[in-house]
């Protein structure tokens, strides 16, 4: 595999887990959503920040090392 589908592998997971956390970002400062709904969505927009952070991590150790 070359040194591009090295880091192609976790980067568009990464991107799609990075659209995905700001969509739920967006949701759960909507004055329209509940507040049970809100902590539930912030509850997963955290676990979806997590593994994105990771994912970006290893597309940086790719990249450089």
């Amino acid at each position: 595999m070359s040194s591009w589908g090295a880091w192609l592998v976790y980067a568009w997971p990464a991107l799609l887990l990075t659209i995905v956390g700001l969509f739920l970002g967006c949701v759960s400062r909507d004055p329209k959503t509940s507040r049970g709904d809100a902590v539930l969505v912030d509850l997963c927009l955290g676990l979806v920040a997590v593994v994105a952070s990771v994912l970006w991590l290893q597309v940086f150790a790719s990249v450089v090392f």
